[in-house]
């Protein structure tokens, strides 16, 4: 495998609120360019380094990530996971900017391109391990099930249901997760009472980028985890072979008693 890692947090650094602003503009524009997944990527940048706006300490913030060498912890990471679930895509590429309060996460916005926005504390080693193994499960998904053409090809699955997008972001929940378990990332509480509520109100059929964007909430995505666990615990099988199976078997095999 070979990875390539681009730690824009150096450059942000020591920049008045304009120059800021424009450089992350820029990047924008560079990383979306002729992506299928414009709306993606503009999304994660946004959401991850706008709120740093106006903070007169944000670069106070961007130096407790410069005290982790998180160049080396991408490749690292990258090339274990590799190890563990081989892929036919072997260029790794992972772009990491800073993020704040709950907007860290990223996204995979082609097939191994990694766009990562980490959280300015203590956590950040972890959570950008266990972002990249969620990230990379999406990569592999893809090239097994075989809609990678193009390098530019969107990895975004534009064509499944909802009952599909469970099992897709459940095994990336659940890849994470097990590989990096730590206590200081627990699941994202659901009650009972607020997962009949979505039980009931989510479509399952619908598909599309626009059905992901309206139920892939937080709360979808813990329900996800559940299914995908589910599975796992039903048929004593590792989240690594579990890769293997289809989203309609992931899906429905999982014995999850609210699966329609």
């Amino acid at each position: 495998m070979h990875v390539k890692v681009f730690n824009y947090v150096p450059e942000l650094i020591q920049r008045g609120d304009a120059d800021y602003t424009k450089y992350l503009d820029d990047l924008t524009e560079e990383l979306s360019a002729n992506q299928p997944t414009q709306w993606m990527i503009r999304a994660s940048i946004k959401n991850a380094t706008q709120p740093f706006v106006a903070d007169p300490d944000r670069d106070q913030s961007f130096q407790k990530l410069l005290d982790f060498d998180l160049r080396q912890l991408s490749c690292e990471t990258a090339n274990h996971v590799f190890q563990l679930l081989p892929c036919p895509i072997e260029d790794i590429s992972i772009h990491i900017l800073p993020a704040i309060e709950s907007k860290g996460g990223g996204c995979c916005y082609a097939p191994g391109k990694f766009l990562l926005g980490i959280r300015c504390d203590e956590l950040a080693p972890m959570r950008l391990k266990r972002n990249i193994a969620h990230e990379y499960s999406h990569t592999v998904r893809y090239a097994q099930e075989a809609l990678i053409d193009s390098p530019n090809k969107s990895v975004f699955p534009s064509s499944k249901t909802m009952r599909g997008y469970l099992a897709y972001e459940g095994l990336a929940m659940v890849l994470g997760d097990s590989l990096f378990p730590h206590p200081g990332f627990p699941p994202y509480e659901v009650s009972a009472e607020s997962e009949a509520a979505f039980w009931e109100k989510i479509d399952l059929d619908a598909s599309g980028t626009d059905a992901y964007i309206r139920y892939m909430t937080k709360r979808a995505y813990e329900i996800s985890s559940r299914i995908v666990s589910s599975y796992l615990a039903k048929h004593e099988i590792s989240i690594v072979e579990a890769h293997s199976r289809t989203d309609k078997e992931l899906y429905w095999k999982s014995g999850y008693p609210f699966i329609r």
